[in-house]
């Protein structure tokens, strides 16, 4: 029998959430699927809770590997499937039970090389959710997405993309430096190369579970802050011998200049001067961009940074730890 999904489940120490993860892909109303789980090292109880699930379902394939981060486990399933499509699903996340059969019957319907779902951003701790973006178009071909998510009319997730796995005969890379982003610089390669892709209009069919809030809005290390600066570095040298690159140049402005918000929004500032300047010349550059929803709330923060750093930190304090920006 064919394999038409190959499911692709990183886990790193994840025993809370895991069983509840598998559970929802083996109970599909899809069943020609695999479900490559690959172990990336976890000391926990994670992989003993898988390996009682594969003797359940002979679908579930186990990959142990020592730890190398989420780019990496990724790598390892893909190398491993042998599905038509493949779809990337977090270990702490979970799919409504028809997700796999409509996502299959859009790309049978289609021929598309990616279709998106819509999913909700569950958190768990706070007690409610919320769905994604509804994306203004229903097809588009690979530089029209690319642009769109770069706009903040679609997402980054690759986990929320069925896609062909024909699309990694290409030369896609994986940066191992990269723990912070590795969505964002995956997911531009896979667009790049697919020439179809087509948003799927149904009820959300994933749950991406946030488990703390606080996390994931709280002070962030040195680590994660070179890892927010590098993901734009690593998209731009990706586009920039491809012949499409200057009328991309927009787009990557405007995913620079995000990843700047982001660390304003996290109150990083070692280095916001010197940032916010970089911000201003590209505005200026590309005055389109000044317009952008993601940009707009943070127009005078960087003005107040590029001229007046000490009084743009006590803006940027009061103001966004009261969550007046982002």
């Amino acid at each position: 029998m064919a394999i038409k999904i190959s499911v692709i489940i990183p886990v790193y120490n994840i025993e809370r959430y895991i069983g509840r993860c598998l559970q929802s892909v083996i109970s599909q109303t899809l069943s020609d699927t695999e479900i490559i789980v690959i172990n990336d090292g976890s000391t926990d109880n994670s992989l003993s809770i898988i390996e009682k699930y594969a003797l359940k379902d002979k679908r579930i394939k186990i990959v142990t590997k020592k730890n190398e981060g989420l780019a990496f486990a990724r790598k390892t399933g893909i190398e491993n499937a042998e599905g038509d499509y493949i779809l990337h699903l977090d270990g702490d996340d979970y799919l409504e039970n028809n997700a796999l059969e409509l996502l299959w019957d859009e790309a049978v319907k289609t021929q598309a090389d990616m279709i998106v779902m819509p999913f909700l951003w569950e958190y768990e701790k706070e007690g409610y959710s919320k769905p994604s973006i509804l994306s203004p178009e229903t097809r588009y071909n690979n530089i029209d997405f690319f642009r769109s998510i770069a706009f903040g009319d679609n997402h980054w997730s690759v986990w929320s993309y069925l896609h062909k796995r024909s699309l990694y005969s290409h030369p896609i890379s994986f940066c191992k430096e990269l723990s912070y982003g590795e969505d964002t610089y995956l997911t531009t390669q896979l667009v790049y190369y697919a020439q179809n892709i087509t948003i799927l209009r149904s009820l959300p069919l994933l749950h991406y579970c946030i488990q703390d809030r606080s996390i994931s809005n709280g002070k962030i290390s040195s680590k994660k802050v070179d890892n927010i600066l590098l993901y734009p570095k690593l998209i731009d040298n990706f586009l920039i011998y491809k012949k499409e690159y200057e009328a991309l140049k927009p787009a990557i402005a405007c995913i620079y200049i995000c990843a700047y918000n982001l660390l304003l929004k996290k109150c990083w500032f070692k280095g916001a001067h010197e940032r916010s300047k970089e911000t201003l010349r590209l505005l200026q550059k590309y005055p389109q961009l000044i317009r952008n929803k993601q940009i707009r709330p943070y127009r005078k923060l960087f003005r107040l940074y590029a001229y007046a750093p000490a009084l743009g930190r006590i803006f940027a304090q009061y103001y966004i730890l009261k969550k007046k920006i982002g």
